[in-house]
């Protein structure tokens, strides 16, 4: 099968939403590759990389890379594409330049070009993501987390998931019920379920990535701790199965809707953990948390990013305000 490769050109704070745009118009994979993202420390055995390109890259600049088949439908994928482009700064982004350039290539380039940009690494205390073909010998505190990330959603490099795990392991307990909404390629809930939650769901809209969600808990062994399930949000979570923490890695915008309805999701005093929010939604996310009853513990930031910790007041305390 031939495959086409869509990269645009845009700002580290347009990132996430490229990426999202790629998904919703159907790339079967996304290549996400910056001087930011792949940092190179050389005194830290983890790290990740590296190509001599990416050092050299401009450390504002992120190029992501969609992968489409080749097919009748291609033409109007790209059409929706640069629709949502155009949108984006309605929405507070500064996209920039979004250059955007097309290359066919065939399955077996397509299936291995971005492997080479994905090694273990290690992110919070104890969590280090392996990649399935890559060998590792972890120190005596070390947890491994296996990952075949189908095309690199959630490959645990990227600010807002080291954010996540962070937040995880400081916040979550043992024995915790933990949802993860817009789970990706389940890092976060193979994470939480290798710190010890009793259970979790994982629930993503993207067929894909719950494919690879699954794909991946099968692969740490987790699947008897480990529900992935597709929907929208809380929509397949049934009412009164309350989590002691639910975490949620998406975008600012999709955080303030999710916020409006997760209570009854949540026990009291159970934390939500958000991420994927940058600088200028941080001030409308913190609004938000607040005006639905949560009272904020602490903000994290990782470069242009944000991670926001709530914990839910009950209702005891609602009533008496």
């Amino acid at each position: 099968m031939t495959w086409m490769e869509v990269q645009i050109a845009t700002t580290l704070e347009a990132e996430e939403a490229v990426i999202n745009l790629f998904y919703d118009i159907g790339a079967k994979g996304v290549v996400i590759e910056s001087g930011e993202n792949l940092l190179v420390v050389e005194s830290d055995p983890t790290v990740n990389y590296i190509d001599d390109s990416i050092l050299n890259m401009d450390p504002e600049t992120s190029y992501v890379r969609g992968y489409f088949p080749k097919n009748d439908v291609f033409d109007e994928a790209m059409h929706q594409l640069i629709t949502g482009i155009k949108k984006l700064p309605s929405c507070g982004l500064n996209p920039g330049g979004c250059e955007l350039s097309i290359t066919e290539m065939e399955e077996e380039d397509w299936a291995n070009s971005w492997k080479k940009y994905y090694r273990p690494t290690k992110i919070g205390k104890a969590i280090v993501v392996k990649p399935t073909w890559e060998s590792y010998k972890p120190a005596e505190d070390e947890i491994i987390v296996n990952m075949d990330p189908g095309m690199a959603f959630g490959t645990g490099t990227h600010e807002t998931t080291q954010l996540c795990v962070m937040a995880l392991e400081k916040y979550m307990k043992k024995d915790d019920r933990v949802y993860d909404i817009g789970c990706g390629s389940g890092i976060l809930s193979i994470v939480a379920a290798e710190l010890g939650a009793r259970k979790v769901t994982g629930v993503d809209f993207d067929p894909v990535a719950v494919d690879a969600a699954v794909a991946n808990v099968k692969l740490n062994n987790m699947s008897k701790k480990i529900k992935i399930a597709k929907g929208n949000l809380l929509d397949v979570i049934p009412k009164g199965q309350e989590a002691d923490l639910i975490i949620s890695n998406i975008l600012a915008e999709a955080i303030i809707e999710l916020t409006a309805s997760i209570r009854p999701y949540l026990k009291d005093n159970g934390y939500f953990i958000s991420s994927g929010i940058i600088h200028e939604r941080l001030g409308a996310v913190v609004t938000q948390l607040k005006a639905n009853h949560f009272e904020v513990i602490k903000i994290e930031t990782m470069g242009e990013w944000n991670a926001v910790a709530a914990r839910k007041t009950p209702k005891t305390c609602i009533d008496s305000l």
